[in-house]
């Protein structure tokens, strides 16, 4: 069909739109920011107010665009889901772990494809990059302190074991959805004491919001290209990083619980990762997954070109080194 073809679903396996798709859609969202922000400067201009509950003053689009004239959105541009309550859950921890303030907020980014990096399985790909950068060495409390700080970087999360249990937590629910065995949250690790606490509680089911027409369509258009079967589901998978790729994601999983297994016990993290924990993981992904991570030969030497930066790049949106020049120089 031609909608999975656009959507990759035919030869890439990744879940991803085909690379003119998202050309296509970057440059529509750039349109309605540029004319959003035009909208904007003249409602300042006029002393008005747009009267946008969003909060989010991207979302505002002019030239009567909207049933409520310039520089408001009309009733009809309204973005409405249905969400379970551990879903709901879910979507709250992603927001809570993000630089947005808002689920509307969130969703306007992440549904237009703006922003694939957002969602916790997305960040996920921190686990395949640190292990990258360090397969083979003997990891001290040094090397440990690294991670907790691109934890803290990505996920507001400075300790490895919670953000270790956040990540588990995230790609058990992908599994058991694309299974369609995911029930309520008693299925699911518990999230992160701190991540609860950001959250809060009184999670609604129910997310409504406001987006200016032309970013309306270009959703539209990616659910109508992508392998679900309407808007609401693609957004769903989309927030939630339920679109990435679900060997990926089984290779990740296999990764914290190797991570977990290594760290667990060790008071403050304070042991070492030494060549024979590496050489288990390597064992154990050849076992699952019939990849080795180090390459042929008494060498050892690390394949760069292999699994660990190919699940970095899936999941963190970006190659490697990419990702590490965005990385504050202090990390």
């Amino acid at each position: 069909m031609p909608g999975r073809l656009m959507a990759g679903a035919v030869d890439s396996g990744t879940g991803l739109a085909h690379r003119w798709l998202r050309q296509r859609g970057l440059f529509a969202e750039l349109r309605a920011l540029e004319r959003s922000g035009r909208a904007l400067e003249g409602s300042e201009e006029a002393g008005g107010d747009t009267g946008d509950s969003t909060g989010d003053g991207a979302g505002k689009v002019g030239r009567g665009e909207g049933a409520g004239g310039a520089g408001k959105i009309g009733r009809n541009e309204v973005l409405s889901i249905r969400l379970s309550r551990v879903q709901a859950a879910l979507l709250a921890e992603a927001v809570a772990c993000s630089r947005y303030r808002s689920r509307s907020a969130y969703l306007r980014a992440v549904a237009t494809g703006r922003d694939r990096r957002a969602p916790i399985l997305a960040k996920a790909g921190i686990l395949f990059f640190w292990s990258r950068a360090h397969f083979g060495e003997t990891i001290g409390p040094e090397e440990q302190e690294n991670l907790g700080r691109l934890g803290r970087f990505l996920f507001g999360i400075g300790d490895v074991g919670e953000m270790l249990a956040l990540i588990w937590r995230h790609l058990r629910a992908a599994r058991l959805a694309a299974s369609g065995r995911l029930g309520g949250a008693e299925s699911l690790p518990p999230a992160p004491e701190r991540v609860q606490q950001r959250v809060g509680s009184g999670l609604s089911t129910e997310v409504s919001t406001r987006v200016c027409r032309e970013r309306k369509c270009l959703i539209r258009e990616n659910a109508a290209y992508s392998a679900y079967s309407g808007m609401s589901g693609f957004i769903r998978h989309v927030a939630l990083g339920w679109d990435r790729n679900g060997e990926i994601l089984a290779r990740c999983a296999a990764i914290a619980e190797w991570m977990e297994g290594c760290l667990k016990g060790q008071a403050g993290l304070e042991g070492q990762v030494g060549p024979e924990d590496w050489k288990r993981l390597d064992g154990e992904t050849h076992r699952r997954f019939g990849v080795y991570l180090s390459g042929p030969g008494a060498s050892g030497r690390v394949d760069v070109e292999g699994a660990l930066r190919r699940g970095a790049r899936h999941l963190l949106g970006a190659t490697p080194e990419t990702f590490a020049s965005r990385v504050p120089a202090e990390l």
